[in-house]
């Protein structure tokens, strides 16, 4: 998902300098002056928050609870910013509660006798159109407004039913077009707010969020979060309630808390370390690679890792948790961190920090150091190289790295040439990086 895909309307006064792309993690768009990103480094220092690539472009994730002071330190230095509260507010504008109401059904003449559906705005979903035969042409009787969906082997086309000089006209749409026309039609419904026992976070179930518009779903995304623990459910902070409420009812939902409550995903009390032997081999023998070259001493014991440096040391654990936790110095690392480049970054950083260990780079050494085992390892990989080949093509040689991992690099771009599998990514500047390799061995 782009999150930046529906700002557009956001920025008709021209960009901010940063803007809130996903919840607390904000995204620099335009340029800032170099008085003012030093300001601004000094405020990241103080509060302890530290910048880095996401996608190729400056960001910096900040916790809930510096949000608010980081907010206004950013009127001090004049800093322009674009947050999730503010893109809700134009939303607000775009989206109006009231209901179009649909006209009575008129027959109108289909293109095709495949598959035809139209919207139900009281059930929010498809239903099957029942199409006749006359003279080799198909007809069917549809509500004027509506919106009806053909699905063949070569996608989906959207229409709109309505009147052109009293003849029943059926009007080619594109998705995003049928869909906030149907966000007009549709009636009240009502969406429930499932909070966890310890009233830290929300739940709603995506099968509440049928047919709605993508800058609806795009939004909701951008402001929730997933756990693959509950899966189709998207997870709030309890503290964004009222805001998800205004988002529902621009689609004439009513969002009310549920008396049904859920299990805490992040209780700090309920996790039971994982066996260190458990855990993914060449996922762990990354981070211990990387804590070694920057002077990390690791002791490997059954059930956690103590690191030791400069300024003392911790002992970590690995659990079966959404988020990883630090307690004195015992750190509780998730498991699912060690999947996630950006996570894997922070958790060493804060390591690093933490133990007085070698201020070296950790964002290109998680790089040459990840290992490729899933397609979005496969990814990163790549897309970290082909990133660092104008400025460092020594660097980007590196990061798709030797034997087995070059070799999977290699066999990817051998079947994009081929025309086995498609890519968004950069490929001519790839091939470059696996030449250049080439001719060094």
């Amino acid at each position: 998902m782009e999150p930046l895909e529906f700002c557009n309307l956001c920025f008709q006064r021209g960009k901010p300098n940063l803007c809130e792309t996903y919840k607390n993690t904000f995204t620099k768009i335009s340029p800032l002056h170099f008085s003012q990103q030093s300001r601004l480094d000094k405020i990241l220092n103080r509060l302890d928050i530290r910048p880095r690539l996401i996608d190729r472009r400056w960001s910096c994730i900040v916790d809930s609870s510096k949000r608010k002071e980081f907010l206004d330190s950013l009127w001090g230095i004049n800093v322009t910013i674009h947050t999730l509260d503010d893109h809700v507010k134009v939303l607000t504008k775009l989206y109006k509660p009231e209901t179009r109401r649909l006209g009575a059904p008129e027959e109108f003449e289909l293109p095709s006798l495949e598959s035809w559906e139209e919207f139900n705005p009281k059930s929010r979903i498809w239903d099957m159109v029942k199409v006749k035969q006359k003279n080799a042409k198909f007809f069917a009787k549809v509500n004027l407004g509506n919106i009806l969906k053909q699905s063949s082997f070569e996608g989906t086309v959207y229409f709109r039913a309505y009147l052109n000089n009293n003849l029943p006209v059926l009007a080619p749409m594109e998705k995003r077009g049928a869909y906030n026309i149907m966000a007009t039609i549709t009636e009240p419904a009502t969406a429930y707010w499932k909070p966890d026992n310890t009233n830290e976070h929300g739940f709603i179930e995506n099968k509440q969020l049928t047919n709605i518009p993508d800058e609806i779903f795009n939004i909701l995304r951008r402001l929730g979060t997933t756990d693959k623990r509950i899966p189709e459910t998207l997870i709030f902070e309890t503290d964004d309630f009222e805001l998800v409420k205004t988002i529902f009812g621009c689609i004439r939902i009513d969002l009310i808390k549920s008396t049904e409550t859920m299990k805490a995903l992040f209780d700090k009390t309920s996790v039971t370390p994982i066996i260190i032997e458990s855990l993914d081999k060449e996922r762990l023998q990354a981070m211990l690679d990387i804590i070694t070259e920057i002077g990390g001493k690791i002791e490997n014991e059954n059930k956690h890792l103590t690191i030791s440096g400069k300024k003392g040391s911790v002992k970590l654990t690995f659990v079966d948790n959404d988020k990883s936790v630090q307690d004195g110095i015992e750190v509780r690392i998730s498991i699912s961190a060690l999947e996630d480049p950006s996570r894997f970054t922070e958790i060493l950083y804060m390591i690093k920090k933490r133990l007085g260990l070698q201020d070296l780079p950790l964002e290109t050494m998680v790089s040459q150091h990840w290992p490729i085992i899933t397609d979005s390892d496969l990814q990163y990989v790549v897309q970290s190289a082909i990133s660092w080949w104008a400025s460092n093509s020594v660097l980007a040689s590196n990061i798709i790295g030797e034997k087995n991992k070059f070799a999977k690099v290699k066999e990817w771009f051998s079947k994009i040439k081929e025309g086995k599998i498609r890519s968004n990514l950069d490929t001519i500047t790839l091939g470059k990086i696996i030449k250049f390799k080439e001719a060094k061995q």
